[in-house]
């Protein structure tokens, strides 16, 4: 079976299981729900045949650890899919946000002054991805997804497959951990 795993999909599965550090309030019945940490991916190795994650990853602890689970619980020739906000996007969340909640957009920019939130270029993701062992085979600037709160285009979208290496090395039971 082809199962999708869905990192931070909350409200907006993309995926058989959604991973998320809370329950969302309205939960879909074809789709199962599990609490936990990005970062200590609670799942066997090899388990997913996709992993996605839509606008997650800036909020990540650690992202390097993040791809390092993501390829472990991957199948082989798994792939995964990522978006991530940019500079530009927190530009547009924080004008966004400074018309609804001023304190919000207060505690946004606060927050990424302390390095709390990360944001990305194409070239940083995939320098991320390349360095974990993925091979990124397309990526997108200026992605938009329907459910985002503002409709401009500011996200970027990366999609990578595990490279030839790590798939020889997970056939025969090693990790590089």
């Amino acid at each position: 079976m082809c199962y999708v795993l869905d990192v931070g999909g909350g409200e907006h599965p993309c995926g058989d299981v959604v991973l998320d550090i809370i329950p969302p309030i309205n939960k879909l019945n074809n789709v199962e729900y599990v609490v936990g940490d990005a970062c200590n991916l609670p799942f066997r190795s090899n388990s997913f045949s996709k992993v996605v994650s839509y606008g997650s990853l800036n909020y990540f602890s650690n992202d390097i650890k993040f791809f390092r689970e993501v390829s472990r619980v991957l199948r082989i020739e798994g792939f995964v899919v990522i978006s991530v906000l940019t500079y530009y996007s927190f530009l547009i969340n924080c004008i966004d946000l400074l018309k609804r909640d001023p304190i919000g957009a207060f505690k946004l920019i606060f927050n990424t002054l302390r390095r709390r939130y990360r944001w990305y270029t194409v070239k940083s993701l995939i320098e991320r991805l390349t360095y974990c062992g993925f091979k990124v085979i397309k990526s997108y600037r200026n992605v938009s997804f329907a459910w985002r709160p503002t409709t401009t285009p500011h996200n970027i979208l990366v999609v990578a497959i595990l490279s030839s290496s790590k798939l020889k090395l997970d056939f025969f039971g090693y990790t590089d951990q």
